[in-house]
């Protein structure tokens, strides 16, 4: 029985995950059009590489060390690609 209740945790946790991904999805698209009502063509562009990675499913892993971007790292800037360890490596701050 134990192996029924790790399978339905992982489904869980699995289903949680897509659930955030969904949030970061709709955020992304509220930014990106925000960006273009601004003209703002380099957000726009940052914003929808992230999107990009998304489909890809590349979305969400540090472009430097590899590992996952904490997901309320994602919510405070959710096109970054570097985690907050590397971003502050590089000096570029939540923009990374």
């Amino acid at each position: 029985m134990a192996d029924v209740r790790s399978v339905h945790t992982l489904l869980q946790r699995y289903d949680q995950h897509l659930e955030r991904l969904e949030e970061l999805r709709a955020l992304l698209h509220d930014r990106l059009a925000a960006a273009r009502s601004r003209g703002d063509h380099e957000r726009a562009a940052a914003v929808g590489a992230a999107l990009e990675r998304m489909d890809r499913a590349v979305y969400g892993v540090c472009r430097r060390c590899g590992t996952l971007i904490a997901f309320e790292q994602l919510l405070r800037a959710p096109e970054r690609q570097a985690c907050d360890g590397c971003a502050a490596l590089s000096g570029r701050g939540e923009a990374a």
